[in-house]
């Protein structure tokens, strides 16, 4: 079951349901190619099982979120904040979406939503993360959202016989909206 917890126009961000997610996150992570690349599952075998102990552990951080479209309360994804430090005021994100809900705004809107959340309930300054070079379209998404480069592992990642780089971005509260 999905709860409205942050409310957008096309989309709302609800507390993960395990139950209802499991299967097509074992679907997504074997066959959408996109997800299992830019998330680094790509080498990984993940049967319903594994999903489900991967998503309980996920589940135990306070900033999980299941990305559910207000049309019709089907799941569209995750975002979320990892390496949270209490006495830290910054946390990683994280987020994908399925095949059939990218490239249509729905990432932006999930980001949005979630920092709003992160820096104007919470205490947060500022939200990092990562994402591969090669992830053209996350680059720019985050870049769209406020998002800016803050540093680069060179050839960190070797990923289908190629070395790439992994971007580090920031968002600081001071630079939101």
């Amino acid at each position: 079951m999905y709860y409205k917890k942050l409310v957008g126009e096309h989309l709302y961000l609800s507390p993960m349901d395990i139950e209802n997610e499991a299967d097509i996150m074992t679907k997504w992570l074997n066959e959408d190619q996109d997800i299992a690349y830019f998330n680094g599952f790509y080498g990984s075998l993940m049967g319903e099982d594994k999903i489900r102990d991967m998503m309980s552990r996920w589940n135990e951080g306070p900033f999980v979120f299941s990305i559910v479209s207000l049309e019709d309360n089907a799941f569209m994804g995750h975002i979320s904040l990892f390496n949270i430090a209490s006495h830290e005021l910054h946390v990683t994100m994280g987020i994908y979406l399925g095949k059939e809900y990218r490239h249509k705004g729905y990432g932006s809107e999930a980001i949005k939503l979630l920092c709003d959340y992160i820096f104007d309930t919470q205490r947060f300054n500022a939200i990092h993360l990562e994402v591969f070079g090669f992830n053209e379209h996350a680059v720019k998404a985050y870049k769209k959202a406020g998002f800016v480069e803050c540093g680069r592992w060179h050839k960190a990642l070797y990923h289908l016989g190629e070395y790439h780089d992994i971007i580090l971005m920031e968002l600081l509260k001071e630079n939101y909206k």
